[in-house]
């Protein structure tokens, strides 16, 4: 519709795995959210299905697979071994023991090349005539906010709101999905936007990642204190 061409290589892979915790050594279990910050990549791992499974995500930077419309690939535990050798101690005892978890029928990692596109520019890629996006199909983001689900339900509940405000079966339905997309757009931007920039500081390198380092020591929790995002319709 758009006619914007293919996604754009964003550089960074994200392998993925979750596995029941109880086939994890016991120091290795956790209920909590924790992530790792590195030059190139980062780590994140929490809890899942009521804290009996753990779900882990490293991403690194590097080539993407030559097949891209296939988006999820089976992954080469000593690939990430490889690019993690360097990292903190219980990281890299973590990726071992998932490495090692895996079985012919079960393979540990998943592997996802991360694409996205620049942040939307205007209302028109969100909606032309009789017809709008929402979420992923209008403004793929990376992951860095964990928000792409959440502004595809935003999407999904501004556009809703829009087509009840008109019962007639002769509404005009371009109007009002240009109005929706003049109501979405510039947020939707502003998180893509935010969304890359973390992680250009999740994989930071020297002066930046000694700066982002100082700031989250100084703030602490006030880092992720973020009223414009999460205080969005309040």
């Amino acid at each position: 519709m758009l006619g914007d061409g293919p996604p754009r290589v964003s550089g960074h892979l994200a392998y993925r795995a979750m596995l029941p915790q109880a086939s994890l050594p016991g120091p290795l279990r956790s209920q909590q959210v924790t992530a790792w910050l590195g030059p190139k990549l980062h780590a994140v791992q929490y809890p899942v299905r009521g804290g009996e499974w753990l779900n882990l995500v490293v991403i690194v930077q590097g080539p993407a697979p030559h097949d891209l419309q296939n988006w999820d690939h089976q992954a080469n535990g000593a690939d990430l071994q490889a690019a993690t050798q360097l990292l903190c101690a219980p990281l890299c005892r973590l990726i071992d023991a998932v490495t090692a978890s895996a079985s012919p029928a079960r393979p540990a990692w998943r592997l996802w090349p991360l694409c996205d596109r620049p942040p939307i520019s205007g209302a028109r890629q969100q909606a032309q005539g009789r017809v709008a996006l929402l979420g992923d199909a209008a403004h793929p983001m990376r992951p860095y906010l964990a928000q792409g689900a959440g502004m595809a339900i935003e999407d999904a509940a501004a556009l809703g709101s829009v087509l009840a405000q008109q019962r007639d079966p002769a509404f005009d339905v371009p109007a009002l999905l240009q109005r929706y997309a003049l109501n979405r757009w510039q947020r939707n931007a502003q998180v893509q936007a935010r969304s890359e920039r973390n992680g250009q500081l999740f994989h930071a390198q020297g002066p930046l990642r000694w700066g982002r380092d100082a700031g989250m020591k100084l703030l602490g929790e006030k880092v992720m204190d973020l009223p414009w995002l999460y205080g969005y319709g309040a």
